[in-house]
């Protein structure tokens, strides 16, 4: 037996469950989203069941700055519990409040034992709720967007085009991380809500313009596109519609918890596809459950999170928290967390 052959011999059994593991590494990112209800300081007496007009008594009360921080700060502790339940790598959070109320809540969740080094809040428009938009993260932020620029007009009536109005997305931000040593755009959004009857539905779409145009440039470059968010609306309606691409000729953002990205093969526990369907939603009014929270990928992640064998290594949860952390005086959320795991191949 000559050396050389001893020799490659050698690196064929070093090399060769190392290149099998290497051929199967993956990037494993955890991304959330997650509406924390009225967790902001000047509104924070909504998460307590109060209207958002206060009346003169309640106002005499809420507006004592040591009650009003006692609080946030007990509400704040709640959801602190569930994000750290929850544990995304990436997490985007709806309904917080400003830059000091997102550093008081990324500093309960350090308490509670989980570490969020990068973190980023929104500059939020929104004067009359001032709700806001944030992002926790494990991985390094960069790129940081705190609004996102432009406007888009709609229509204020369905049968008089000529009454006009314009709008922004005033709840909105963008970050970049790396997985896979790509990039990845994450969007966190809050969208204007459903009350208001045309008018906001169409505000609604506008603003769900605004983010397509903004998110196609990084799309059409070859890089990663996640959206997250309380987009207000359900995964066939116009918004989701608009915000996904399905209404221009560019390439659509996928819908993760649709009906066409999952399979509808009955699995081991015997759950058809329309039970486990019925089971993704985040929100209940009036008996009714629909799915109002999103998280949406560009077709690059999905490609990326593919194998050869052409399995798909993404997975969803709906989390209900109020049942693992029910505060006392509050629950933590009206919403169940959305949290996605991609699994991007190396």
């Amino acid at each position: 037996m000559s050396v050389t052959f001893v020799r490659c011999l050698l690196v064929a059994v070093i090399v060769g469950p190392w290149a099998a593991q290497a051929a199967d590494a993956a990037d494993v990112v955890k991304v959330g989203t997650f509406n924390c209800e009225w967790l902001n300081r000047r509104r924070i007496y909504v998460k307590y069941g109060l209207p958002l007009k206060l009346t003169p008594q309640d106002d005499a009360i809420w507006n004592l700055r040591e009650f009003r921080d006692e609080k946030f700060q007990e509400a704040a502790r709640a959801v602190a519990a569930a994000i750290w339940e929850i544990n995304a790598d990436v997490i985007g959070l709806t309904e917080v409040g400003d830059e000091t109320d997102v550093r008081d809540l990324r500093d309960l969740v350090k308490e509670a034992g989980l570490d969020y080094p990068f973190w980023a809040a929104a500059r939020s428009s929104d004067t009359f709720t001032n709700q806001n938009v944030a992002v926790f993260s494990k991985r390094e932020l960069t790129h940081i967007l705190p609004e996102l620029p432009g406007r888009e007009g709609f229509d204020l009536e369905l049968d008089d085009p000529e009454n006009e109005d314009t709008t922004g997305v005033s709840k909105g931000m963008s970050v970049v991380f790396q997985a896979a040593g790509r990039p990845v755009n994450l969007y966190v959004l809050h969208l204007t809500s459903e009350l208001g009857g045309h008018e906001k539905d169409a505000q609604r779409v506008a603003q769900a313009s605004i983010v397509r145009r903004h998110y196609l440039k990084p799309m059409l470059r070859g890089e990663h596109v996640i959206i997250t968010g309380d987009l207000n609306d359900a995964r066939d309606q116009p918004t989701l519609r608009r915000i996904r691409g399905r209404d221009d000729i560019e390439e659509d953002l996928v819908q993760t918890a649709g009906a066409t990205f999952h399979t509808r093969k009955v699995d081991e526990t015997n759950e058809s596809w329309n039970d486990r369907l019925r089971n993704h939603w985040t929100y209940e009014y009036a008996g009714r459950r629909e799915q109002i929270d999103h998280v949406l990928v560009s077709p690059s992640v999905v490609e990326a999170c593919t194998r050869e064998n052409q399995r798909r290594q993404i997975s969803i949860n709906f989390m209900d928290l109020n049942q693992r952390f029910d505060n006392e005086a509050r629950r933590v959320s009206d919403h169940r967390a959305v949290l996605l795991t991609l699994e991007f191949q190396e």
